[in-house]
Order: structure tokens, then C-alpha cells, then sequence
């Protein structure tokens, strides 16, 4: 063989072993960077959970948890010193009906002669926005003079305590 041809040989074989160290390098170590750049793509995004998956604590667990607030827990719940939310509440949701809120408390409403008063009674409930789990039944009750010249609105929990009405937002 001349010295050419050992000289070809040489780089051919040097080129072929490079080559073959490359593709093994390769194969070594481009799927681990791949599954780590498609993994940080997919894993380091936020997005938001559908309402399908989490339809939130059912109206069972919520009664449940709210029966172990104290009623100066509840009280908190209605006047916002713990983040809440105030709706309309359903009747199931309440423990107490609008005849047993009127007549079962008292109220400084004065009914005497010509003092008569009719009476609406309306159920709202403030639910924590935390985890929406603990809620709180309140009424609005509200005296109406037979005349239609006096209304007296109080807001009262189903424990019987008289809410601040400028603390109230239903």
C-alpha cells in the first residue's frame, strides 16, 4: 500500500470512528434533553381547572362544616371579617322557616293599637370564598305598618343574634 492510500485509510477510519461516537453521544443524550424541554413545556404552565372537574363541596358537606361554627364564627362569615360571598339562600339551606323567624325571636317593632304590622322574610347566606365549605344562614326581616307608613328592616342569624345592618350587604 503506498502512503496515500494508508494516509485515506487513517482519515476514513478517524472520520468513521468520529462518526460513530457522535451518533452514540447522540442517541445518549438528545432523548433525555427532548423529554426535558417537552416536560418543562407542558408541566411549568398554569391553566385554569373546568368547572366539570370541581363543582365545589356538595350542599351535605357544606351543612356538615357549618354546624361547627360558633355563632360569633357565623356573625364574622355575614359581616365579611372572613372572606364571603352573600346570595339568596334556599329554603332547604335554611334550618328555621320565615314563620319561625318572625314569631320565635323579638324584635324592637312595637305592635299595639294601630301599630299593626305585616311582615316579609327573606333568607340569604354567606358562604366563605376560600373554599366555599362554611356558610352562614341570616334573614332579612322586614315590619311593614299596616298603612304603609312605616318599614323596619332587621337582619338576624337563625342563633337569634341581631346583625348591624350597616355591616350587611345581601
Amino acid at each position: 500500500m503506498t502512503k496515500r492510500r494508508r494516509t485515506i485509510s487513517y482519515v476514513i477510519a478517524v472520520l468513521a470512528l468520529l462518526f460513530t461516537g457522535a451518533v452514540v453521544a447522540a442517541t445518549l443524550i438528545l432523548p433525555g434533553t427532548l423529554m426535558k424541554r417537552e416536560a418543562a413545556a407542558e408541566y411549568n404552565e398554569v391553566t385554569p381547572v373546568p368547572a366539570a372537574y370541581y363543582s365545589g363541596p356538595s350542599e351535605a358537606v357544606v351543612k356538615n362544616a357549618s354546624r361547627q361554627l360558633t355563632e360569633e364564627q357565623r356573625v364574622r362569615l355575614i359581616y365579611g371579617e372572613w372572606e364571603s360571598r352573600i346570595s339568596p339562600a334556599s329554603q332547604s339551606e335554611c334550618s328555621l322557616s320565615e314563620y319561625e323567624v318572625v314569631t320565635g325571636f323579638t324584635y324592637p317593632v312595637v305592635s299595639k293599637y294601630q301599630q299593626w304590622y305585616t311582615w316579609d322574610a327573606t333568607p340569604y347566606k354567606a358562604v366563605d370564598t376560600t373554599f366555599e365549605t362554611y356558610a352562614a344562614v341570616f334573614w332579612k326581616v322586614t315590619f311593614i305598618k299596616y298603612d304603609g307608613t312605616e318599614t323596619h328592616e332587621y337582619y338576624i342569624t337563625e342563633g337569634g343574634t341581631l346583625l348591624d345592618s350597616s355591616k350587611v350587604q345581601p
